[in-house]
């Protein structure tokens, strides 16, 4: 991968962002530390590939054929729930959770949020994670292999936390549930 970017530069980190938002700044970083690329346009070519990325999601998601889709309807509401507790915070976090930031960009299309603030955080975001993980490569270049399989680890362990909260919130909550219709039967009973 590294040869391709060297080969065709700023426009290979581009579009090889847009694809690929978490590895692709490590390697950029990389090349930048060899001295392939200007650090500075690097990270805003990075960015901005991310960024494309991501309203290209978004806008599929705006499509009628992803929105009135039987599979996305099921899991909607669930969605939905996330992002009425969360909001907008979770871009960023989709941009850390390895996996999830295709299925947020097009859910947040297929909710119809409004595009400018999609982009301000989007943007934000991309800037932010682009410039530390770069950094990250371009501090690190020697031992580059360590590093990205590390970044993807780190994602990787963050996922299966997640998802393990997750759980044990929706267990807590059914057992909430069941103490309350324990607690109203006693009642009504007695």
């Amino acid at each position: 991968m590294e040869v391709l970017l060297i080969k065709y530069g700023l426009i290979a980190v581009f579009v090889a962002a847009s694809l690929e938002a978490d590895v692709i700044p490590v390697l950029v970083g990389v090349a930048a530390h060899r001295g392939y690329f200007n650090p500075v346009f690097a990270v805003i070519a990075a960015s901005a590939g991310a960024f494309a990325g991501d309203c290209v999601w978004f806008y599929v998601g705006r499509r009628d054929l992803i929105k009135n889709n039987k599979w996305v309807e099921r899991i909607k509401a669930r969605a939905e729930a996330l992002f009425q507790r969360v909001g907008h915070w979770q871009i960023p976090a989709s941009h850390v959770i390895y996996g999830t930031r295709i299925a947020t960009m097009t859910f947040l299309g297929t909710r119809e949020s409004s595009f400018v603030k999609f982009s301000l955080v989007d943007a934000a975001s991309c800037l932010t994670l682009t410039t530390i993980l770069f950094s990250l490569g371009y501090a690190l270049s020697a031992s580059v292999s360590v590093i990205l399989t590390d970044v993807k680890r780190v994602e990787i362990v963050l996922l299966v936390v997640v998802a393990v909260v997750g759980v044990i919130l929706h267990l807590l909550q059914r057992l909430g549930r069941r103490a309350l219709q324990r607690t109203a039967t006693s009642e009504h009973t007695s």
